[in-house]
């Protein structure tokens, strides 16, 4: 098993359960992050998945059966960095890593994807079959149209099985939801507020049942994009609210449309107004997975001690 994105929030969940189900794990750590990995690990590497010629080394030395693709191009709290990081992960990373997975003659590669993805022409709670919003503007955009390109990647290829896990907004320890996160501050500071009637749905997931879904992957799963998500998706007027109150914060301001477009970048007013949910039914029923946490109400209440309540 060769693991990218080992250091991350679903990487560090996951090794401890890679190693508890028998398997052998290689962690691809990047050059300039620290080398703190879990003990269950039995070998360190470094590299980066844009460096092709180094990821082939890498895969030729380890010759491992499956390969883990968890890799996040958010590092710190700069939105458009971090959206143009993870779209150029997405596309170029991607081809790098199936160009040399299949040289090295690995069999599988699981790679994180969005379910944040969808086209809001469509509406509602979406499965897997609704098209994605390829043609957002701006580095939104660009990040949802690498989704599409990575998953091309994955299922194109005829040397490897593909899997794409659309996983929703991860949440839990170390996540922007957690304590002093991105999203946290936000919401403490009065920043992230109602826009309009709340419409944008969020379909959220914890990164315990995230690693867990990564984990079920590994067995007798049609390859193909699943949408791994809990099982109740949330417009921006329930849970934002919610969340605030569960964080001792204050009630979210409302705004217009055209208030929050001027005081708001495109992909927040995107996911408040319009986004949409998604539905983990087709997940559940190919690989048996159930999240721990079903609903995002029970995870949050667990993340900041309410829960039992």
């Amino acid at each position: 098993m060769f693991v990218i994105g080992a250091t991350g929030v679903i990487g560090r969940p996951l090794l401890p359960m890679l190693a508890e189900n028998g398997h052998h794990v290689t962690a691809l750590v990047h050059e300039n992050e620290p080398e703190e990995v879990s003990r269950s690990v039995e070998k360190v590497v470094r590299g980066n998945l844009l460096d092709e010629e180094r990821l082939r080394v890498l895969l030729d030395e380890a010759r491992p059966e499956v390969v883990l693709q968890l890799a996040s191009g958010f590092r710190g709290r700069e939105w458009s960095l971090g959206l143009r990081r993870t779209a150029l992960l997405r596309r170029r990373g991607t081809s790098n890593l199936v160009s040399a997975a299949a040289a090295a003659g690995v069999r599988r590669v699981v790679a994180q994807s969005s379910a944040a993805a969808y086209d809001p022409d469509t509406r509602g709670v979406l499965d897997e079959q609704a098209a994605l919003y390829t043609r957002a503007p701006g580095h939104w955009g660009e990040a949802f149209r690498s989704v599409d390109a990575l998953e091309r990647e994955l299922f194109e290829s005829a040397e490897l099985e593909g899997v794409a896990l659309r996983f929703g907004a991860l949440y839990g320890a170390d996540t922007w939801f957690g304590p002093a996160g991105a999203v946290h501050e936000l919401v403490r500071d009065s920043a992230l507020p109602l826009v309009e009637r709340g419409d944008g749905i969020t379909s959220f997931t914890h990164v315990e049942d995230a690693a867990a879904a990564v984990l079920a992957s590994l067995g007798d799963l049609e390859p193909a994009a699943y949408n791994v998500v809990d099982n109740e998706p949330a417009e921006s007027a329930e849970w934002l609210p919610s969340y605030a109150r569960m964080i001792g914060g204050p009630e979210p301001v409302s705004l217009t449309l055209e208030q929050a477009r001027q005081q708001l970048d495109w992909g927040t007013v995107h996911q408040l107004t319009e986004q949409c949910g998604a539905t983990n039914f087709r997940f559940r029923e190919a690989a048996g997975w159930r999240p721990r946490w079903p609903s995002w109400r029970e995870g949050f209440a667990e993340l900041f001690g309410l829960w039992p309540a």
